[in-house]
């Protein structure tokens, strides 16, 4: 069970991008860039892509924790306050990803760590299409 709730904690964060600025309330700041369907059709499909890592509980645990610490930084990247050109704003999330993909490196092995790609790669290339940036 606790696997699941890992699951479906990754994916309901990584769905959740806003804008904020400090005259804003926190639901004002609140943009969704998914559909309440699409993130609901996006939740399932990534928890059963994540069980191709046949991770064990402490595995997803590590995983769990990376996930969603880089997704907390990544989803401070629109606030308003930074006024990041799309180009910039593409640039610190690369380097979040960097920073991303070496402590899954050192967590995944190579076949689980290419699997990972994959998922999270999916889930970019969407949100790239929603924020109208691309991916070079």
């Amino acid at each position: 069970m606790s696997y699941l709730r890992n699951i479906l904690f990754i994916t309901s964060s990584l769905l959740f991008f806003n804008l904020t600025a400090q005259e804003l309330s926190k639901e004002e700041r609140k943009v969704e860039i998914f559909s309440s369907e699409e993130k609901d059709n996006l939740q399932l499909w990534f928890q059963d892509e994540a069980k191709r890592m046949d991770l064990n509980e402490e595995e997803m645990s590590q995983y769990s924790s990376i996930i969603v610490y880089y997704v907390a930084k990544i989803a401070r990247l629109d606030d308003k306050d930074k006024d990041y050109s799309p180009e910039r704003f593409k640039k610190e999330l690369n380097i979040l990803l960097a920073k991303q993909d070496k402590e899954l490196e050192d967590l995944l092995t190579p076949e689980q760590f290419e699997i990972h790609k994959e998922i999270y790669g999916e889930f970019l290339r969407s949100a790239y299409r929603r924020w109208g940036i691309k991916n070079d």
